[in-house]
């Protein structure tokens, strides 16, 4: 595979106003296109916005709440639709309302590929401390690679990032890039700087880490102030595109996906000495709801009972 370039974008949400949101990410996905960029990768919940846990009111957790888009939703809809234009694979992070459970959200990605049909999204398996108020957890679906015009993608939303079995999952199944969305505060600048290098080196994989900016100080509304820190690192841990901090911009960098095999040597080749330490994953996808199907009455029964004939309710 030839060189491909990639645009981590670095900026804040309009926020809890999605349909703002969405027209500023179009226009970021444009001038990202503009330079060439095959693969744009957007932060953790750019759309729209990370929520503010110092507010308990039920009227802020309302409109929290209400910010949240569907995946197939017209926001969404709208921004595949751009990457298909722009013939670019597309990351972001998003606030997901659940489809039968709209007063369930999740902290979601999802992954557009260059023909603009999406190809999956990835629900957070281990929303972070206070995150456990607001978001539901992901299941086994979420554990997965994404196959793109690009390569093979996984996503690590923040602080996902520092679970080992995660990464370790990642790599066997083959990922090439990884695509890391965050948050960044200043006193996580050093926890999104460390796991960078480590889950290149680890993995073996190119690393493309997003992370948002917000303008000014914490406010009461947004809460934390984020700084940035984004940044693109090699399969050795070096970097392409150092991290910046403390403006919106987007960093460019050049990667060529499939260049860097030997590194796979130790990340799941002959010296990662699987038959001594395995991983397993679960399979089973998690639901609140299982309908068991209504078997009908046995006609052989001999019942001519008009009732026995209907289901109940």
């Amino acid at each position: 595979m030839s060189d491909i370039t990639v645009a981590c974008v670095q900026a804040g949400s309009i926020y809890l106003d999605p349909s703002a949101t969405t027209d500023k990410i179009l226009k970021l996905i444009e001038k990202a296109s503009e330079k060439g960029a095959k693969l744009i990768i957007f932060p953790e919940l750019i759309l729209s916005g990370y929520p503010n846990f110092n507010v308990g009111s039920i009227e802020y957790r309302r409109r929290y709440n209400d910010s949240a888009v569907l995946a197939d939703g017209p926001e969404l809809t709208q921004i595949s639709e751009a990457a298909g234009e722009h013939g670019a694979v597309v990351v972001l992070g998003f606030n997901e309302r659940d489809p039968d459970y709209p007063e369930v959200v999740y902290d979601s990605s999802c992954v557009i590929d260059a023909s603009g049909e999406p190809v999956g999204t990835h629900r957070k398996i281990s929303p972070f401390g206070a995150e456990k108020i607001i978001f539901k957890a992901g299941d086994a679906r979420d554990i997965r690679l994404f196959e793109t015009e690009v390569g093979k993608l996984g996503i690590g939303l923040c602080f996902e990032n520092l679970n080992p079995l995660y990464r370790r999952a990642l790599s066997l199944l083959g990922e090439e890039i990884h695509c890391s969305l965050w948050v960044t505060s200043q006193d996580t600048r050093h926890v999104v700087e460390g796991s960078s290098v480590v889950t290149a080196v680890e993995g073996g994989v190119y690393v493309a880490a997003a992370s948002q900016v917000t303008s000014g100080t914490a406010n009461f509304e947004r809460g934390l102030s984020f700084i940035g820190g984004s940044c693109v690192l090699d399969p050795w841990g070096n970097y392409v595109a150092e991290p910046v901090f403390k403006s919106e911009r987007t960093l460019y960098a050049k990667i060529r996906p499939g260049s860097w095999n030997v590194r796979k040597f130790q990340s799941r080749g002959i010296e990662a000495r699987d038959d001594l330490l395995s991983l397993n994953i679960a399979t089973e996808r998690y639901s609140p709801l299982n309908r068991v199907p209504f078997e009908d009455s046995d006609p052989s029964n001999g019942s001519t009972d008009e009732t026995s004939k209907k289901s109940p309710r």
